[in-house]
């Protein structure tokens, strides 16, 4: 890596420690697992977000046309929101409870579009620095409308310069992405939960 660029990416982690995220990391692209299971499993079982927003499958682009994007790009930067007081141990019994789905669904709001809004700040500043096909992806699906667009197909999105599809939607495998970089992902776990982001940076 040339010292201009490692000052640009080192430059990056800083806007996205300043914009919110608690942790950050630069990572070679080769380091993005992609995995056509993780998008199987927004439909099996299904996820709630599975048509219910233009982020997320079936109106966002394929596996494999996401895997050919990006062979593009050079680098990544991952970012992370730690939800305060927020695990993802298992509180329900059997099959997944509405309730408690509601319940965390609400509670992780804020922190998801924290998230949001890391992912954008520097998605921005990547492309004032000349990084022109910066491209920003956040985890699970999209929280800046109550509710999307009735008609999916046909209505345009209400924030088209802000809606950022989710990475698992186009197969990202969220998991062992974050452990290449170095970073921990605590699942069904008394941990806090922390939400995964991702800036494509050419």
């Amino acid at each position: 890596m040339k010292a201009a660029e490692k000052h640009r990416l080192d430059e990056l982690l800083e806007v996205a420690l300043e914009a919110g995220a608690t942790a950050a990391k630069v990572i070679p692209s080769q380091m993005v697992v992609l995995d056509e299971r993780v998008r199987l499993k927004c439909e099996v079982p299904r996820c709630s977000g599975y048509g219910q927003y233009l982020t997320c499958p079936p109106h966002i682009m394929s596996v494999d046309d996401f895997s050919r994007v990006l062979s593009r790009y050079d680098w990544c930067l991952m970012v992370q929101v730690e939800a305060e007081n927020i695990d993802s141990a298992d509180k329900g019994r059997g099959r997944i409870d509405p309730d408690i789905l509601k319940d965390n669904t609400k509670s992780h709001q804020p922190y998801k579009r924290r998230l949001h809004e890391v992912v954008e700040t520097v998605e921005a500043e990547a492309f004032k620095k000349g990084m022109r096909f910066a491209t920003g992806l956040v985890g699970g699906s999209c929280t800046l409308c109550d509710q999307c667009v009735e008609d999916r197909y046909s209505d345009p999105c209400r924030h088209p310069f802000r809606a950022r599809p989710a990475m698992e939607g186009v197969g990202i495998d969220v998991f062992k992405t974050a452990e290449n970089a170095g970073l921990p992902i605590h699942l069904s776990s008394s941990e806090n939960v922390l939400w995964t982001g991702l800036v494509l940076l050419d």
